[in-house]
Protein backbone atom coordinates (compact mmCIF):
# COMPACT_ATOMS: atom_id res chain seq x y z
CA UNK A 1 0.00 0.00 0.00
CA UNK A 2 0.73 3.59 -0.38
CA UNK A 3 1.17 4.72 3.44
CA UNK A 4 4.37 1.78 3.46
CA UNK A 5 5.88 3.12 0.82
CA UNK A 6 5.83 6.86 1.61
CA UNK A 7 7.36 5.78 5.48
CA UNK A 8 9.95 3.88 3.48
CA UNK A 9 11.58 6.73 1.25
CA UNK A 10 10.55 9.23 4.12
CA UNK A 11 14.26 9.41 5.20
CA UNK A 12 15.90 8.49 1.75
CA UNK A 13 14.63 11.94 0.34
CA UNK A 14 15.59 13.30 3.85
CA UNK A 15 19.17 12.47 3.17
CA UNK A 16 19.00 10.03 5.84
CA UNK A 17 19.24 6.24 5.75
CA UNK A 18 16.23 4.11 4.40
CA UNK A 19 14.09 2.58 7.88
CA UNK A 20 11.99 -0.62 6.60
CA UNK A 21 10.47 -1.94 9.70
CA UNK A 22 7.22 -3.72 7.80
CA UNK A 23 9.69 -6.81 6.89
CA UNK A 24 11.09 -7.13 10.64
CA UNK A 25 7.28 -7.07 11.98
CA UNK A 26 6.40 -9.68 9.25
CA UNK A 27 9.51 -12.41 10.46
CA UNK A 28 8.20 -11.45 14.10
CA UNK A 29 4.49 -12.06 13.27
CA UNK A 30 5.38 -15.06 11.04
CA UNK A 31 7.09 -16.80 14.17
CA UNK A 32 4.46 -15.46 16.74
CA UNK A 33 4.33 -19.13 18.53
CA UNK A 34 8.16 -18.20 19.57
CA UNK A 35 7.51 -14.69 20.12
CA UNK A 36 4.60 -15.68 22.41
CA UNK A 37 6.89 -17.86 24.10
CA UNK A 38 9.12 -15.81 24.88
CA UNK A 39 6.73 -13.93 26.41
CA UNK A 40 5.26 -16.58 28.61
CA UNK A 41 8.79 -16.89 29.99
CA UNK A 42 8.78 -13.40 30.60
CA UNK A 43 5.91 -12.98 32.26
CA UNK A 44 6.55 -16.22 34.20
CA UNK A 45 10.12 -14.46 35.28
CA UNK A 46 7.51 -11.47 36.53
CA UNK A 47 6.13 -13.69 38.58
CA UNK A 48 8.68 -15.14 40.16
CA UNK A 49 10.48 -11.68 41.07
CA UNK A 50 6.71 -11.10 42.30
CA UNK A 51 6.65 -13.87 44.62
CA UNK A 52 10.27 -13.69 45.54
CA UNK A 53 10.30 -9.49 46.31
CA UNK A 54 8.52 -8.99 49.82
CA UNK A 55 6.01 -6.04 49.63
CA UNK A 56 6.17 -2.39 51.46
CA UNK A 57 3.94 -0.18 52.13
CA UNK A 58 4.97 3.85 51.67
CA UNK A 59 3.13 6.28 54.04
CA UNK A 60 3.21 9.76 53.76
CA UNK A 61 3.09 12.54 56.36
CA UNK A 62 2.67 16.41 55.85
CA UNK A 63 3.93 19.02 58.95
CA UNK A 64 3.67 22.77 58.96
CA UNK A 65 6.45 24.08 60.89
CA UNK A 66 6.06 27.71 62.77
CA UNK A 67 8.30 30.30 61.38
CA UNK A 68 10.29 31.45 64.15
CA UNK A 69 9.86 35.05 65.08
CA UNK A 70 11.81 36.18 68.13
CA UNK A 71 9.67 38.06 71.27
CA UNK A 72 12.94 40.22 71.75
CA UNK A 73 11.49 42.24 68.64
CA UNK A 74 9.17 44.60 70.02
CA UNK A 75 6.27 46.35 67.48
CA UNK A 76 7.67 49.25 67.76
CA UNK A 77 11.07 48.43 66.47
CA UNK A 78 8.80 45.96 63.80
CA UNK A 79 7.17 49.38 62.91
CA UNK A 80 10.27 51.31 62.34
CA UNK A 81 12.04 48.90 60.88
CA UNK A 82 9.13 48.80 58.22
CA UNK A 83 9.29 52.34 57.57
CA UNK A 84 13.07 51.51 56.54
CA UNK A 85 11.59 48.96 54.59
CA UNK A 86 13.24 46.34 56.70
CA UNK A 87 11.18 42.98 57.12
CA UNK A 88 12.11 42.11 60.79
CA UNK A 89 10.30 38.39 60.07
CA UNK A 90 12.73 37.83 57.57
CA UNK A 91 15.87 38.46 60.33
CA UNK A 92 14.30 36.44 63.12
CA UNK A 93 14.21 33.80 60.51
CA UNK A 94 17.89 33.33 61.07
CA UNK A 95 17.27 31.16 63.85
CA UNK A 96 19.86 28.61 64.01
CA UNK A 97 16.83 25.70 64.00
CA UNK A 98 15.39 26.71 60.69
CA UNK A 99 12.78 24.29 58.69
CA UNK A 100 15.39 23.65 56.07
CA UNK A 101 17.51 21.78 58.80
CA UNK A 102 14.32 19.42 59.49
CA UNK A 103 15.23 16.74 57.34
CA UNK A 104 19.03 16.71 58.00
CA UNK A 105 17.58 15.99 61.95
CA UNK A 106 15.66 12.94 61.00
CA UNK A 107 18.87 11.78 58.92
CA UNK A 108 21.13 11.89 61.54
CA UNK A 109 22.22 8.72 63.05
CA UNK A 110 21.07 9.95 66.58
CA UNK A 111 17.53 10.33 65.72
CA UNK A 112 17.46 6.64 63.90
CA UNK A 113 18.89 5.49 67.41
CA UNK A 114 16.43 7.27 69.77
CA UNK A 115 13.95 5.09 67.34
CA UNK A 116 15.33 1.71 68.28
CA UNK A 117 13.24 1.30 71.34
CA UNK A 118 9.72 2.20 69.36
CA UNK A 119 7.38 -0.75 70.51
CA UNK A 120 5.65 -2.29 67.43
CA UNK A 121 2.72 -5.28 67.01
CA UNK A 122 2.64 -6.86 63.88
CA UNK A 123 1.78 -10.43 63.09
CA UNK A 124 4.19 -13.19 62.09
CA UNK A 125 2.75 -16.70 61.18
CA UNK A 126 -0.38 -16.49 63.23
CA UNK A 127 1.16 -15.35 66.13
CA UNK A 128 0.57 -11.31 67.47
CA UNK A 129 4.61 -10.39 68.09
CA UNK A 130 5.25 -7.50 70.94
CA UNK A 131 8.36 -6.04 70.29
CA UNK A 132 10.81 -2.67 69.64
CA UNK A 133 11.78 -1.61 66.02
CA UNK A 134 15.11 -2.91 66.41
CA UNK A 135 14.36 -6.48 67.14
CA UNK A 136 11.77 -5.88 63.88
CA UNK A 137 14.13 -4.92 61.40
CA UNK A 138 17.03 -7.13 62.52
CA UNK A 139 14.98 -10.46 62.76
CA UNK A 140 11.53 -9.86 60.68
CA UNK A 141 12.54 -7.82 57.98
CA UNK A 142 12.01 -9.90 54.81
CA UNK A 143 14.52 -9.63 51.67
CA UNK A 144 14.48 -11.44 48.40
CA UNK A 145 16.16 -14.61 47.81
CA UNK A 146 19.20 -12.76 45.44
CA UNK A 147 19.27 -10.86 48.67
CA UNK A 148 20.86 -13.78 50.59
CA UNK A 149 22.64 -15.11 47.30
CA UNK A 150 24.73 -11.83 47.24
CA UNK A 151 25.46 -11.79 50.82
CA UNK A 152 26.92 -15.16 50.55
CA UNK A 153 30.91 -13.57 49.69
CA UNK A 154 30.65 -11.19 52.61
CA UNK A 155 29.70 -13.76 55.29
CA UNK A 156 32.52 -15.88 53.77
CA UNK A 157 34.84 -13.20 54.25
CA UNK A 158 33.87 -12.43 57.57
CA UNK A 159 34.09 -16.53 58.72
CA UNK A 160 37.52 -16.48 57.93
CA UNK A 161 38.56 -13.50 59.18
CA UNK A 162 37.10 -14.61 62.34
CA UNK A 163 38.95 -17.78 62.06
CA UNK A 164 42.22 -15.67 62.48
CA UNK A 165 41.72 -13.04 64.74
CA UNK A 166 40.62 -12.98 68.00
CA UNK A 167 37.00 -12.11 68.77
CA UNK A 168 36.40 -8.28 69.74
CA UNK A 169 33.71 -7.95 73.01
CA UNK A 170 32.51 -5.36 71.32
CA UNK A 171 31.53 -6.65 67.27
CA UNK A 172 30.51 -9.36 68.95
CA UNK A 173 27.65 -7.65 70.91
CA UNK A 174 24.42 -7.50 69.08
CA UNK A 175 21.09 -5.95 70.35
CA UNK A 176 20.68 -1.74 71.22
CA UNK A 177 20.57 -2.04 74.81
CA UNK A 178 24.10 -0.20 75.53
CA UNK A 179 24.57 1.52 72.14
CA UNK A 180 27.54 3.84 71.58
CA UNK A 181 26.75 6.57 68.52
CA UNK A 182 30.46 7.08 68.31
CA UNK A 183 30.85 3.15 67.66
CA UNK A 184 28.24 0.95 66.46
CA UNK A 185 28.26 -2.45 65.84
CA UNK A 186 27.73 -4.12 62.28
CA UNK A 187 24.43 -4.93 63.29
CA UNK A 188 23.55 -0.94 64.64
CA UNK A 189 24.69 0.11 61.27
CA UNK A 190 22.82 -2.36 59.12
CA UNK A 191 19.51 -1.13 60.80
CA UNK A 192 20.77 2.39 60.43
CA UNK A 193 21.32 2.22 56.94
CA UNK A 194 17.61 -0.02 56.72
CA UNK A 195 16.12 2.96 58.49
CA UNK A 196 17.99 5.91 56.30
CA UNK A 197 17.09 3.86 53.36
CA UNK A 198 13.06 3.57 54.06
CA UNK A 199 12.65 7.61 55.64
CA UNK A 200 12.78 10.29 52.91
CA UNK A 201 12.40 13.89 54.47
CA UNK A 202 11.95 16.95 52.09
CA UNK A 203 10.65 20.90 52.85
CA UNK A 204 9.04 22.79 50.66
CA UNK A 205 11.46 26.08 49.80
CA UNK A 206 8.52 28.28 50.28
CA UNK A 207 6.08 27.29 52.62
CA UNK A 208 8.53 25.32 54.44
CA UNK A 209 6.06 22.49 54.76
CA UNK A 210 7.94 18.88 55.46
CA UNK A 211 6.75 15.98 53.76
CA UNK A 212 7.94 12.51 54.98
CA UNK A 213 7.70 9.46 53.19
CA UNK A 214 8.27 5.90 55.37
CA UNK A 215 8.66 2.92 53.61
CA UNK A 216 7.85 -0.85 55.26
CA UNK A 217 6.84 -3.85 54.82
CA UNK A 218 4.24 -3.84 57.35
CA UNK A 219 1.52 -0.91 56.70
CA UNK A 220 0.77 -0.35 60.68
CA UNK A 221 4.53 0.11 61.67
CA UNK A 222 4.67 2.25 58.38
CA UNK A 223 2.07 4.67 59.89
CA UNK A 224 3.46 4.23 63.81
CA UNK A 225 7.20 4.95 62.23
CA UNK A 226 5.65 8.44 60.61
CA UNK A 227 4.25 9.73 63.34
CA UNK A 228 6.84 8.46 66.36
CA UNK A 229 8.97 10.58 63.49
CA UNK A 230 6.91 14.20 63.83
CA UNK A 231 6.69 13.71 67.73
CA UNK A 232 10.39 12.74 67.71
CA UNK A 233 11.29 16.00 65.93
CA UNK A 234 8.40 17.88 67.57
CA UNK A 235 10.65 17.25 71.02
CA UNK A 236 13.82 17.42 69.56
CA UNK A 237 12.96 21.53 68.18
CA UNK A 238 11.08 22.19 71.37
CA UNK A 239 14.17 21.18 73.35
CA UNK A 240 16.27 23.47 71.30
CA UNK A 241 14.18 26.59 71.12
CA UNK A 242 13.17 26.13 74.58
CA UNK A 243 16.73 25.59 76.30
CA UNK A 244 17.65 28.70 77.81
CA UNK A 245 14.06 29.73 78.75
CA UNK A 246 14.04 26.08 80.48
CA UNK A 247 17.15 26.96 82.83
CA UNK A 248 15.28 29.94 83.58
CA UNK A 249 12.38 28.18 85.17
CA UNK A 250 14.75 25.39 86.47
CA UNK A 251 16.21 28.20 88.19
CA UNK A 252 13.15 30.58 89.05
CA UNK A 253 11.67 26.98 90.80
CA UNK A 254 14.59 26.92 92.98
CA UNK A 255 14.17 30.54 94.39
CA UNK A 256 10.11 29.93 94.65
CA UNK A 257 10.78 26.74 96.78
CA UNK A 258 13.70 28.61 98.77
CA UNK A 259 11.66 31.81 99.33
CA UNK A 260 8.46 29.53 99.99
CA UNK A 261 10.01 27.65 102.64
CA UNK A 262 11.53 31.02 104.41
CA UNK A 263 7.96 32.36 104.55
CA UNK A 264 6.42 30.07 106.25
CA UNK A 265 9.14 29.40 108.38
CA UNK A 266 8.88 33.26 109.60
CA UNK A 267 5.33 33.24 109.33
CA UNK A 268 5.49 30.13 112.13
CA UNK A 269 7.54 32.29 114.09
CA UNK A 270 5.63 35.07 114.36
CA UNK A 271 2.76 33.04 115.26
CA UNK A 272 4.40 30.64 117.77
CA UNK A 273 6.01 33.95 119.58
CA UNK A 274 2.59 35.42 119.59
CA UNK A 275 1.10 32.72 121.10
CA UNK A 276 3.52 32.46 124.01
CA UNK A 277 3.31 36.03 124.64
CA UNK A 278 0.14 36.84 124.96
CA UNK A 279 -1.39 39.54 127.14
CA UNK A 280 2.32 40.41 128.10
CA UNK A 281 2.52 44.21 127.64
CA UNK A 282 6.51 44.78 128.08
CA UNK A 283 7.97 46.81 125.23
CA UNK A 284 10.64 44.64 124.71
CA UNK A 285 8.06 41.46 123.61
CA UNK A 286 5.68 44.70 121.56
CA UNK A 287 9.24 45.25 119.88
CA UNK A 288 10.28 41.66 119.02
CA UNK A 289 5.97 40.73 117.93
CA UNK A 290 6.67 43.70 115.77
CA UNK A 291 10.00 42.75 114.71
CA UNK A 292 8.64 38.60 113.90
CA UNK A 293 5.85 40.31 112.28
CA UNK A 294 7.77 42.71 109.57
CA UNK A 295 10.37 39.48 109.02
CA UNK A 296 7.07 37.47 107.84
CA UNK A 297 6.25 40.09 105.55
CA UNK A 298 9.32 40.48 103.91
CA UNK A 299 9.52 36.92 103.39
CA UNK A 300 5.90 37.07 102.31
CA UNK A 301 7.13 39.81 99.74
CA UNK A 302 9.91 37.65 98.16
CA UNK A 303 8.24 34.73 97.88
CA UNK A 304 5.36 36.57 95.97
CA UNK A 305 8.28 37.87 94.03
CA UNK A 306 9.63 35.19 93.28
CA UNK A 307 6.39 33.50 92.51
CA UNK A 308 5.14 35.79 89.62
CA UNK A 309 9.43 35.63 87.98
CA UNK A 310 8.35 31.71 87.84
CA UNK A 311 5.09 32.40 86.26
CA UNK A 312 6.75 34.67 83.52
CA UNK A 313 9.41 31.95 82.63
CA UNK A 314 7.21 29.64 82.22
CA UNK A 315 4.92 31.82 79.88
CA UNK A 316 8.23 32.76 78.11
CA UNK A 317 8.58 28.72 77.38
CA UNK A 318 5.27 28.68 76.22
CA UNK A 319 5.95 31.68 73.87
CA UNK A 320 9.28 30.09 72.46
CA UNK A 321 7.59 26.68 71.84
CA UNK A 322 7.80 26.13 68.12
CA UNK A 323 4.15 24.78 67.07
CA UNK A 324 4.60 22.07 64.23
CA UNK A 325 0.93 21.55 62.71
CA UNK A 326 0.51 17.89 61.72
CA UNK A 327 -1.17 17.91 58.42
CA UNK A 328 -1.48 14.89 57.32
CA UNK A 329 -0.21 12.21 60.00
CA UNK A 330 0.53 8.75 59.16
CA UNK A 331 -1.92 6.60 57.88
CA UNK A 332 -1.48 2.59 56.96
CA UNK A 333 -1.71 1.99 53.50
CA UNK A 334 -3.73 -0.77 51.94
CA UNK A 335 -1.93 -1.00 48.28
CA UNK A 336 2.22 -2.29 48.31
CA UNK A 337 4.66 -2.39 45.96
CA UNK A 338 5.52 -4.41 44.02
CA UNK A 339 1.82 -5.00 42.43
CA UNK A 340 2.28 -8.98 40.53
CA UNK A 341 -0.34 -7.96 38.14
CA UNK A 342 2.16 -5.36 36.73
CA UNK A 343 5.22 -6.89 36.74
CA UNK A 344 3.61 -9.77 35.17
CA UNK A 345 2.47 -7.48 32.47
CA UNK A 346 5.57 -5.54 32.01
CA UNK A 347 7.90 -8.60 31.65
CA UNK A 348 4.83 -9.94 29.03
CA UNK A 349 5.81 -6.86 26.92
CA UNK A 350 9.61 -7.11 27.51
CA UNK A 351 9.89 -11.48 26.88
CA UNK A 352 7.93 -11.00 23.47
CA UNK A 353 9.81 -7.88 22.94
CA UNK A 354 13.37 -9.46 23.42
CA UNK A 355 12.05 -12.49 21.85
CA UNK A 356 10.91 -10.72 18.32
CA UNK A 357 14.09 -8.66 18.32
CA UNK A 358 16.27 -12.43 19.12
CA UNK A 359 13.93 -14.02 16.16
CA UNK A 360 14.58 -10.87 13.64
CA UNK A 361 18.36 -11.06 14.34
CA UNK A 362 18.57 -14.62 14.33
CA UNK A 363 16.63 -14.43 10.85
CA UNK A 364 19.33 -11.85 9.59
CA UNK A 365 22.48 -13.49 10.34
CA UNK A 366 20.95 -16.62 8.74
CA UNK A 367 20.93 -14.65 5.17
CA UNK A 368 17.67 -15.87 4.16
CA UNK A 369 16.31 -13.88 1.78
CA UNK A 370 13.12 -11.31 2.59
Amino acid sequence: MKKYEDFEDFDEEAGGHKIELVPYLKIALKNWKKVLLWALCGAAFGIMIGLSTPKTFTTKAVIAPELATRATMGNGLSSLASLAGINMNSLALTDAMHPDLYPEIIKSTSFYINLFDMPVTFEHKDTLVHTDLYDYIVNYNKQPWWGYLFGLPRMAMDGVKGLFKMKDEFDDAEGHQNVDSLKLTKQQEMVVRTLSKNVTATVEKKTFVLSLKVTMQDRVIAAQLANTIIENLKDFVLAYRTEKSQENVDYYEKIYEEAHTEYLNAQRAYAYYADAHMGVVSQSSKVQLQHLQNEAQLKYQMYNQTAQNLLAARAKVLQEAPVLVVIQPGIAPHNGKPSKVRLTIVWFVIGALLGAAWIVWKDQRSGKPE
